[in-house]
């Protein structure tokens, strides 16, 4: 996390904040609607999903794997070492892990993100007329975002619209109010946002493969990386684990403004802001926060958990981890699928199958007696042998 390269330097010294990004996005493709999406197969690696808008520049955080994926080979797959980095990253930034399954396997292309578009076989399947309005069983309101527009529904920087967004694609992912603003504050205790000028990253994969997101401004890298468009630190410690992301939020007045990217973003309203202190590159930068963020103070629910974090912060440790989990692992289905010496108790959310009963039915006699009411009613023999059929025919 911290053997920095030259080719893509590490914001603050440290590519823990990169990599969680890497796993967050692998994972929170996943989509409860038909179960597609999530970090099994390591689609991530190809189109559409590689070339998505909130995706940009993770292709060089894949690249930063290749040497740990070429040392290990077959017995390493991309999507378990994805999800493992932001674990280690997590842990190296202070987080008290719950655990790692692993045992996923590596897709050969990304023929099974096809229905989460953008792709014809998408706007066949689930057609989606206004980008920001899109439904179910589409994963987000917005083709190519993992979360909801971080500048508020259809760019509207209302932080008061952004609630029903937020709760609504969030449990599009599987997830509740507390694990919505866990991972919520979790995921911005590290790192900062990119948007140092307004002219964008420069094409996607899917346009340029050989040199995907060059970067528009100045050498496209480092200070000058262009992500999101959104350019601010969200706490004073950005590689350290801890609630300040809560306490921010209601410690401080905001005040919305046009960053240098172009977006409407959020700053302190004061004339001492507070400014993020880290070894490494990307400076000294007051902190910020986006549409998205401002929406928890908006809702009693969410208000009240931004709240028991920002005083609590054991539950927040568990309640974050426990989310991680769940947003890694989902797609997983039962815990028997797990590998590795770091597997947790089965959780709730992963539906193991129960045990089969002790005693059974008699079946020569059940057998007996289905024969006796097909015989006796012949019509009967196409509507058993079609339910039969359609029962057998869910298995995927």
């Amino acid at each position: 996390m911290t053997d920095v390269k030259e080719e893509w330097p590490a914001d603050y010294g440290h590519y823990g904040p990169l990599m969680v990004r890497l796993a967050w996005h692998s994972s929170g493709s996943y989509r409860r609607s038909d179960g597609r999406g999530g970090a099994d197969g390591g689609r991530i690696r190809f189109d559409p999903e590689r070339s998505w808008d909130d995706n940009t520049n993770l292709d060089k955080a894949l690249r930063l794997l290749w040497p740990i994926k070429l040392k290990h080979g077959a017995n390493l797959s991309w999507s378990d070492l994805i999800v493992l980095a932001g674990n280690v990253a997590l842990e190296t930034m202070g987080v008290p892990m719950l655990g790692f399954c692993g045992g996923r396997s590596d897709a050969v292309d990304g023929r099974d993100s096809r229905l989460l578009g953008p792709t014809p076989e998408q706007q066949a399947a689930a057609p989606c007329k206004v980008q920001g309005s899109c439904k179910e069983p589409l994963g987000s309101s917005t083709v190519g975002l993992i979360y909801v527009n971080p500048e508020g529904p259809l760019g509207r920087p209302v932080p008061a619209l952004s609630v029903a967004a937020i709760r609504d694609t969030f449990a599009r992912m599987g997830m509740g109010d507390r694990e919505t603003v866990a991972l919520i504050g979790g995921g911005h205790a590290f790192g900062k946002t990119h948007g140092p000028c307004s002219t964008g990253p420069g094409p996607k994969p899917k346009d340029s493969p050989l040199n995907p997101w060059p970067g528009t401004c100045g050498s496209g890298k480092g200070e000058d990386t262009f992500t999101s468009g959104f350019e601010f630190p969200f706490t004073t410690r950005p590689l350290y684990w801890d609630n300040e992301y809560f306490n921010n939020l209601l410690k401080y007045k905001w005040q919305s403004w046009t960053g240098p990217g172009g977006r409407v973003q959020w700053r302190v309203s004061s004339s001492t802001p507070p400014v993020a202190r880290a070894a490494g590159g990307n400076g000294s930068q007051t902190i910020g926060m986006l549409t998205s963020d401002l929406a928890l103070l908006e809702d009693a629910s969410y208000l009240s958990l931004v709240q028991l974090y920002a005083s609590d912060m054991k539950q927040f440790d568990v309640d974050f981890i426990q989310a991680w989990y769940k947003l890694t692992t989902r797609d997983m289905g039962p815990r028997s699928r797990c590998r590795g010496p770091w597997v947790p108790p089965p959780q709730p959310w992963q539906f193991p199958l129960p045990d089969p009963p002790t005693r059974l039915a008699h079946f020569p006699l059940v057998r007996d007696r289905l024969g006796s009411l097909l015989r006796s009613s012949p019509d009967t023999g196409g509507p058993v042998l079609r339910l039969a059929w359609r029962c057998a025919a869910t298995f995927r």
